[in-house]
């Protein structure tokens, strides 16, 4: 099955899904409808393994602009389809979970599912596009669908403040991408990506390629919520559970990870770019660590790991971007090595951190509570969960006899034989180092922290919001499958990695065949080492800190409240203070006011051009013949237009003002144009009669005298105008730099069959922006509508 029938299959999903929003009875299934989405995918792509395995990359293309190489371009490799396995096995998990989840509110689950839809397809395009400009708006597409998720319970404040400060940062990242891929279009001419890979080498020879390096960076931090960009994700946890579950643990900030996988052939040729990824991946790691033991919420300090697993995967990441400069040689094993443990652990922290979103979204919806204060003795009433979560958050904490283990090992290993890498010395070495087990140790630390004061202890039942709690095995099915999966990983690793990890590792290294000769064989067992050292010391010293100190007192008494989201907040009110007060002194609903700064910019930027291009020059200007009918026109207009200025009635205003456009028409016949006369007799009628409807709706209000200093700024503002224009006008006659226009025209009824050469105009030569045009109309159409039916709606709302 080709990649543009999968994603018709979600767009399929997403529209019956969008029909049971209009039928109130089929609401409920819904959520059934779109679990067949992600299904569809995981089957797709798991039927792809074979293939792509023995490298047979399946393509598909459509040109779309060719002439700036803007094409709906598809390209499934090992890395697309490592990163789609992900998408759509989790997100069968998910969409499964999120049935039971959001079973109470049926009413408004189409709504729900289908903005889950819409971001399962925009992360879907985001792996398989072989273009950066279609890349990007997939890119946004998550960000615009991560908002709605976010914002779903839009009447919590919480939710709002998630919604837009996530939405902020991500689609700021996201326009510093856009401007990176335009430095790449500028630097090779091409936006395909498999070509700009093939160019890696004359990119980084470029003067831009710098600048080039540090927007797709800053693109990548914000949507991988890396230090000091994080601020966004703790507040996306306002969304549900299954939202955090899917796009805030699994999916979306796994997006700027792909980014720099994607392009390490490419980033990975500046050394600037290896320290700054690896440094503030260890720094995002640390600070992740050690906040979330500051957290109340148990959502809250699975946010923090969430951070800090991130920035652990981006320290691989920026450690491993060295293959691009020794894609052969001795170090190339090393590089190998890193970035086969960062696309391991990516794999495995999609599993164990899914399962632990799915297990706190369980104790809050049958508890009412995500207070780890009030949870205390939670086991006797969440076996299952206490199971599931206790084996995935050893996971993440890197305990053996789980799959964390294994890649946490290999984590310990990269950063030691970061000492052999050209790029790091001694010192260096032994700073990442440092950073990387101090950060795991405080990782350790929180998952027991996280357990102790959940399921540990006693109960005390009036702590605990709801009285009846219980745990539903359909709702606890999806984390119990993926607990399983953690130590069948661990028992089989090299299956997992030889079918998912290591054909995504040839498409990060692009070595070929040589990736399966350097890339290592997972084993249980190294003997004893310092990367086992470093998990000994990890889990006696994580046990102890854990145990032994109040961290409940420590992290909340001792450790200051001071932080980066503090610092936002306090620049958001600042600016959202400043800039109303800024819109209410310039939007004063004064009409002639904003008519006045309109016109006045405009004749600023008139009067810039021509400061730039020079006067034109009236002698040269040639004027067309013109008889007494065009003279009788002109004054007529030219009286009209006067009276204009000073007639106070609407309905005589509105005459007047059609007097002017019906004398237009009769210009454009005399200047033999008779489909622009009809267009503008049609045009004009039609105005004239809305203005008469609506002047006829609005309330009689008295008339103030004609004021001399305002008549006087308006008819100096008019004058103002009109000499813009008209200087225009003569610009124009005297530019002989370009073709007249009226030839391209001249086949006009033959090329589109009309014989009204402006509808030919609009209807084929100008079809797509006047088919923006159109569904302008319609979103003000249908806003015009709100407003007017907002009152029914609520009375309806509450009705219900």
């Amino acid at each position: 099955m080709s990649l543009v029938y999968l994603l018709g299959s979600l767009i399929l999903v997403m529209g019956l899904v969008l029909v049971t929003l209009f039928i109130k009875p089929l609401r409920r299934y819904s959520s059934y409808i779109s679990l067949l989405a992600p299904i569809i995918a995981s089957v797709y792509f798991l039927s792809q393994i074979p293939n792509v395995m023995h490298q047979k990359l399946i393509t598909f293309k459509i040109p779309w602009m060719p002439v700036i190489d803007v094409n709906f371009d598809l390209r499934l490799d090992g890395l697309g389809l490592m990163f789609g396995l992900i998408i759509s096995i989790i997100g069968v998990a998910v969409f499964f979970y999120a049935t039971q989840y959001m079973a109470d509110s049926s009413n408004n689950l189409p709504r729900f599912f289908l903005y889950l839809l819409l971001f399962m397809f925009s992360m879907l395009g985001i792996v398989i596009s072989n273009n950066t400009i279609l890349m990007y708006v997939f890119w946004e597409l998550t960000s615009v669908s991560s908002f709605l998720l976010i914002s779903y319970w839009y009447s919590n404040p919480n939710s709002q403040l998630g919604a837009i400060q996530s939405f902020m940062i991500t689609v700021l990242g996201g326009l510093a991408l856009l401007t990176g891929f335009i430095m790449l279009y500028i630097i090779t001419g091409t936006n395909t990506v498999s070509e700009l890979i093939a160019q890696r080498h004359q990119i980084s020879d470029h003067a831009l390629f710098i600048p080039m390096m540090i927007m797709l960076l800053i693109g990548a931090f914000t949507k991988s919520a890396q230090f000091p960009f994080h601020i966004w994700l703790p507040k996306a946890m306002a969304a549900p559970t299954p939202v955090s579950a899917y796009l805030h643990s699994a999916t979306m900030v796994k997006a700027g990870i792909f980014l720099l996988f994607r392009f390490t052939p490419i980033l990975g040729l500046s050394d600037s770019y290896i320290y700054t990824v690896t440094f503030v991946g260890l720094i995002t790691m640390m600070f992740g660590s050690i906040t979330a033991l500051r957290q109340y919420d148990l959502k809250g300090i699975l946010a923090y790991s969430t951070i800090s697993q991130l920035g652990m995967i981006m320290s691989m990441v920026g450690l491993g971007g060295g293959i691009a400069q020794h894609p052969s040689g001795p170090m190339a094993e090393i590089y190998t090595l890193i970035l086969f443990a960062g696309l391991f652990h990516l794999m495995n922290h999609a599993l164990f951190k899914c399962a632990l979103f799915m297990g706190v979204g369980i104790i809050d919806h049958e508890a009412g509570t995500r207070d780890i204060r009030r949870l205390s003795g939670m086991r006797k009433y969440f076996p299952k969960m206490n199971l599931a979560m206790t084996l995935a958050a050893l996971s993440m904490a890197g305990v053996p006899f789980l799959n964390g283990f294994l890649s946490k090992e290999m984590f310990f290993d990269s950063l030691v034989k970061a000492i052999k890498l050209q790029q790091f010395g001694l010192p260096l070495t032994i700073l990442v180092v440092a950073l990387g087990v101090i950060a795991s140790i405080f990782t350790f630390v929180y998952a027991v922290y996280m357990l102790k004061e959940t399921y540990w202890g006693e109960f005390d039942g009036e702590e605990v919001p709801k009285k009846h709690i219980h745990e539903p095995w359909l709702f606890s099915l999806p984390a119990m499958i993926l607990m399983v999966m953690l130590p069948i990983i661990f028992f089989v690793p090299n299956f997992f990695t030889h079918h998912i990890v290591l054909p995504a590792l040839r498409n990060v290294t692009y070595l070929g065949a040589n990736v399966d000769t350097l890339a290592p064989h997972v084993s249980q067992w190294h003997g004893v080492n310092l990367p086992l050292i470093f998990s000994v010391i990890v889990i006696v010293v994580g046990l102890i800190l854990a145990l032994k100190i109040d961290w409940k007192y420590l992290t909340h008494r001792v450790v200051k409240y001071a932080s980066i989201t503090n610092a936002y907040r306090k620049v958001y009110r600042e600016f959202e203070s400043y800039s109303g007060q800024s819109i209410r002194h310039l939007m004063n609903n004064r009409l002639n006011h904003y008519n006045i700064i309109t016109l006045m910019i405009f004749a600023i930027l008139v009067a810039y051009g021509i400061m730039q291009v020079g006067f034109p020059k009236l002698h040269q200007i040639h004027v067309t013949d013109f008889g007494p009918l065009e003279v009788i026109l002109a004054i007529m207009v030219s009286i009209v237009g006067i009276a204009l200025v000073f007639i106070r009635q609407r309905l005589t205003m509105v005459i007047l003002n059609g007097i002017i456009g019906y004398s237009v028409a009769l210009f454009f016949l005399v200047m033999r144009a008779p489909d622009l006369a009809l267009t503008q007799l049609v045009v004009e009628t039609i105005t004239t009669i809305l203005f008469i409807v609506s002047f006829s709706r609005l309330p009689n209000i008295s008339r103030r005298a004609n004021n001399l200093k305002v008549e006087s700024i308006k008819i100096i503002v008019s004058f103002i105008m009109a000499g813009a224009v008209v200087t225009l006008v003569f610009i124009a006659q005297q530019g002989d730099g370009l073709e007249t226009i009226s030839k391209y025209y001249m086949n006009a009824y033959k090329l589109t069959g009309g014989k009204n050469i402006v509808n030919a105009i609009l209807g084929d030569f100008r079809a797509l922006d006047t088919m923006f045009e159109s569904l302008v109309l319609i979103i003000v159409g249908l806003g015009i509508y709100t407003l007017l039916t907002y009152k029914d709606w609520r009375g309806q709302d509450e009705r219900e």
